[in-house]
């Protein structure tokens, strides 16, 4: 008795599956796909950021790694953000970035008159999102000694992203398998549909290598 009800049942929870976790992940794909678009196409878009810079005199920590004296700095400053250190700073100053992915804050202090120059690049909507398609806070061109997320907002972003991707590899096997059930009413469309999408994955991955 319970035999043909079993694949009754996995279709269905196959089905909730597929659609809970699109729904969860809706919003997510959305800012995806659009800031995917701003970054294909700059040219639609031609918003340049916008700079201002302000100075302001800060009391250097004496102490601390370099990351708590630029957390003690922010403070001062009363700017928040993802930290970054970068180990070519100039003699006499205390050089830091803080990054959001709506704003640049460059941070410079003068050691011996404890002068802070803090520059703002604001990248504005559609800089935002290039920059959330890409954000991680840690990256190897920032060339950090010690890379860290040391952000709440940043560590959160990054665990969601990691979400993300478990949520579509887990709805691309539910779409594997309602595929599957379809391949028994249609299966000329479902196969061709699949084929053209290795297809194309094949020749972006591997084609273009190939095909110098």
């Amino acid at each position: 008795m319970d035999t043909p009800r079993q694949p009754a049942s996995v279709k269905k929870w196959n089905r909730r599956i597929h659609i809970w976790f699109g729904l969860y992940m809706l919003l997510f794909l959305w800012v995806i796909a659009v800031s995917g678009l701003v970054m294909n196409h700059p040219d639609w878009f031609n918003v340049q950021p916008v700079r201002t810079s302000v100075e302001q005199t800060v009391m250097m920590p004496e102490a601390g790694t370099d990351l708590e004296k630029a957390t003690d700095i922010m403070d001062q400053l009363g700017i928040t953000g993802e930290v970054l250190i970068r180990g070519n700073t100039p003699e006499g100053k205390f050089n830091f970035t803080c990054v959001r992915p709506n704003l640049r804050q460059f941070v410079s202090v003068d050691l011996a008159t404890f002068s802070a120059t803090l520059q703002l690049v604001d990248l504005q909507l559609i800089g935002t999102l290039s920059d959330l398609h890409t954000f991680t806070g840690i990256r190897g061109i920032y060339r950090e000694p010690n890379s860290i997320r040391d952000w709440l907002p940043t560590r959160i972003w990054s665990f969601g992203m990691d979400a993300i991707a478990i949520g579509v590899i887990l709805m691309v096997l539910t779409s594997l398998y309602m595929g599957w059930q379809r391949l028994r009413v249609h299966p000329i469309g479902s196969m061709v549909s699949f084929a053209l999408g290795i297809i194309v994955t094949v020749y972006f991955m591997w084609g273009l290598t190939w095909l110098g």
